[in-house]
């Protein structure tokens, strides 16, 4: 009985999961927490438990292809295969290049061990955290006393921000009375350009499409901007069709490798971002796992102005 009923569930649940991926999508805040709860991934999954558990082999036979389909076309979406490069010193980076890195700390309790690391590894022009931990400014000395050449910021609601280059913070706030945002006005290499990080608030009873509205807005309408933060919502929401058409996903654009972030080296959700405008070109892009220090991944850009 127990299994007949798991059975009957997981073919309802795998149906309304294909419904949420090809249609319904995140539209709706009610739908929205089981879209982001069946990704495909999961979907081919329970595809596969379904065809190892069902009775018949019709019904074997089509979750086995269903499992096939579903990965297959995980497969074509999320995967990418740019150039795999390794991240090039800051002395081989020509005058219209820059560097950024971009993590979720996921609240450190002293200074970040993991992310000191990765700034001296990557050694990028700008690095910008978020959820960088409670105790933040009590810490900012320590990152700049560990990373010589870097000026450390911090912004309320957690943002950390790291700059070898020239740069100012211009507005900082909320996201609908729940995320966060600030945004900083860089003034080398070539004309100035602003970055902009945002930490996007996963409330399951909010839609997150104001959020990213909000975060869009900070644009200004220029072509220079660079967007990177958690912003919670996977690439594949419908508040993301107007970013699409205005900015260039960076891994999708020069990734190699999976484009999900989360959770633990599981590519189930990519809810972590770099998106740039259309002043950039994106060079290269690379995902980094760091499992002791985050359950997410960090993303660090190599962009070209165009």
């Amino acid at each position: 009985m127990l299994l007949r009923a798991f059975r009957v569930l997981g073919w309802l649940a795998l149906l309304a999961g294909l419904l949420l991926q090809l249609w319904l999508k995140d539209r709706h805040v009610s739908w929205a927490v089981f879209f982001y709860g069946m990704p495909k991934p999961c979907l081919a999954g329970l595809a596969l438990v379904l065809t190892l558990l069902s009775p018949g082999l019709w019904k074997r036979l089509v979750a086995g292809a269903l499992t096939l389909v579903l990965l297959g076309w995980w497969l074509s979406l999320s995967w990418s295969s740019g150039p795999a490069a390794p991240a090039a010193p800051s002395a081989d980076l020509t005058k219209d290049e820059i560097t950024v890195l971009y993590w979720n700390l996921c609240r450190p309790k002293a200074v970040d061990q993991e992310a000191l690391e990765l700034v001296r590894e990557l050694n990028p022009q700008i690095a910008a955290f978020v959820e960088p931990g409670p105790e933040l400014t009590k810490h900012l000395p320590a990152y700049e006393k560990e990373l010589p050449g870097y000026t450390a910021a911090w912004m309320p609601r957690g943002v950390l921000w790291l700059s070898r280059l020239p740069s100012r913070y211009r507005e900082r706030g909320k996201l609908d009375g729940l995320g966060a945002y600030a945004r900083f006005e860089v003034y080398e290499p070539g004309p100035p350009f602003q970055v902009v990080v945002a930490d996007v608030h996963p409330s399951l009873m909010h839609s997150r499409e104001q959020q990213l509205k909000e975060v869009l807005a900070q644009s200004q309408d220029r072509d220079d901007t660079i967007f990177v933060g958690d912003f919670n919502t996977p690439f594949e929401s419908v508040y993301f069709d107007v970013w699409r058409t205005r900015f260039t996903h960076a891994f999708t654009g020069a990734g190699s490798g999976f484009r999900e972030t989360w959770p633990v080296g599981l590519p189930l959700l990519s809810i972590d971002h770099i998106w740039v405008g259309k002043a950039w070109e994106v060079v290269e892009t690379r995902k980094i796992w760091r499992l002791t220090g985050s359950d997410h991944a960090a993303l660090f850009v190599r962009l070209r102005r165009r």
